[in-house]
């Protein structure tokens, strides 16, 4: 366990919370602080945050956090709008990059100096890394995240299919599988960001982060329309036109691919390692019994990393700039506590505080746990790394790239002349 690093949490937040003890002597009803967050009853989260709120509400009688759980993709809109208007809650759910630093810069969230120095130092620091700019940290994490190619066991081997390591592997793979009346892989692209996750580990499997800094930078002639975007976009429609993820795709949401695989119906699933915690509640002993992961597959490519990852912060949390000042402390203590580090380790999370990744059980938790730990890259997400209006440009071309109604030349050139747009104006 972490003993050093809690007795400073506990000193810190001794420190920031006994003034407000002494006020609520001189006031009936405690300061009320509004949370949203995503961890709804489907959410594979909801066993760990729900249950840490309510235990901090049984414990704090001058505070008291007012939750609120979302729905993932009604959040992300009802949050821009809420902002738009002003009216965003006290604490709300992150995952760092372009989106909260606009927030940041426009004076929405503010810094939190208390993960400054050792008090920050109880958490890894790749987890701090999305949420902090100019040397200013803008969120507490929650748990770390990595995305891996599921798959099911017991229909690799009853039709005698190799793991796919390499991109050929993997097609043929889904040959094998559509010739046997099997979905090769469930795949859920209404939302767009899953289908994202292929174009991603594509580009960083073609030539490495490189190509995508260098275009976000604007730097060594760096272009969204570079090569390797449009090579990225020509492998997804290769796998597209194999059949790899079956019919109507494009109109699926994100729960049902989880269900087609979680069912047994899939033989693969490329998603992040917070869907096995959903896959074990749609059928536990499917879940402990026939799932595998694997990094991304390898392509034949000089550039190309083999050992990066997509992945980053899964949850994290910002504070608005006008939420009361116990709202640091609070978060603080709600995400940095000993309970909460073993209730995301035991629930098949990946903490973000250090000393808790040896409490993870399931063996498969500990081999993603272990790949993230290994991975020489860690990409985060292009729709929360870039700016708003880029994430859009992106999200949006991906998924006509998968439904075929652009080229992948069409959908580099329409990213780039966003870019350009906006970036070259800044």
């Amino acid at each position: 366990m972490r003993k050093k690093t809690l007795v400073v949490l506990m000193l810190v937040l001794g420190i920031a919370i006994m003034p407000l003890a002494g006020a609520a002597t001189a006031q009936s009803d405690p300061v009320v602080i509004t949370m949203w967050h995503i961890a709804t009853e489907s959410d594979s989260f909801y066993p760990v945050l729900p249950p840490a709120i309510e235990r901090f509400n049984e414990t704090h009688d001058n505070i008291k956090i007012e939750a609120e759980a979302i729905q993932n993709d009604a959040f992300k809109t009802q949050l821009q709008v809420a902002v738009a208007a002003g009216e965003q809650p006290d604490i709300f759910q992150t995952w760092g990059g372009g989106l909260l630093k606009s927030y940041a810069d426009a004076g929405v969230v503010r810094d939190i100096p208390e993960l400054d120095g050792e008090l920050g130092a109880g958490f890894i620091p790749g987890s701090l890394g999305p949420s902090t700019f100019d040397g200013k940290h803008y969120a507490v994490p929650a748990n770390l995240a990595g995305v891996f190619l599921y798959y099911n066991t017991s229909l690799f081997e009853q039709y005698d299919v190799a793991v796919p390591e390499t991109w050929d592997q993997f097609i043929a793979a889904c040959g094998t599988f559509s010739e046997n009346g099997v979905i090769p892989v469930a795949l859920g692209n209404v939302n767009r960001w899953t289908g994202s996750f292929w174009f991603m580990n594509l580009m960083l499997r073609i030539g490495g982060p490189e190509p995508f800094l260098n275009a976000f930078n604007r730097v060594n002639d760096g272009s969204f329309a570079s090569p390797e975007f449009v090579e990225a976009g020509k492998y997804i429609q290769e796998a597209v036109d194999a059949g790899c993820f079956g019919e109507g795709f494009n109109g699926i949401d994100y729960p049902d691919e989880q269900l087609l695989f979680g069912t047994g119906l899939a033989a693969m699933e490329l998603q992040g390692d917070w869907n096995y915690a959903g896959l074990i509640s749609i059928d536990e002993e499917f879940a402990h019994n026939n799932v595998g992961v694997v990094p991304f597959p390898t392509l034949d490519s000089e550039n190309g990393d083999p050992k990066a990852l997509v992945g980053g912060t899964g949850q994290a949390f910002a504070i608005s700039a006008d939420a009361p000042a116990e709202a640091n402390a609070a978060l603080i203590e709600l995400l940095g506590s000993d309970e909460f580090g073993m209730s995301v380790a035991t629930n098949g999370f990946i903490p973000a505080l250090t000393g808790y990744a040896e409490n993870i059980e399931d063996p498969l938790v500990q081999q993603m746990a272990t790949l993230l730990g290994e991975a020489t890259y860690v990409q985060l997400a292009y729709d929360q790394f870039l700016p708003p209006e880029l994430a859009q440009v992106h999200l949006d071309t991906t998924q006509q790239i998968f439904g075929k109604s652009m080229s992948p030349e069409e959908a580099a050139e329409t990213m780039e002349a966003a870019a350009a747009d906006f970036l070259d104006a800044e």
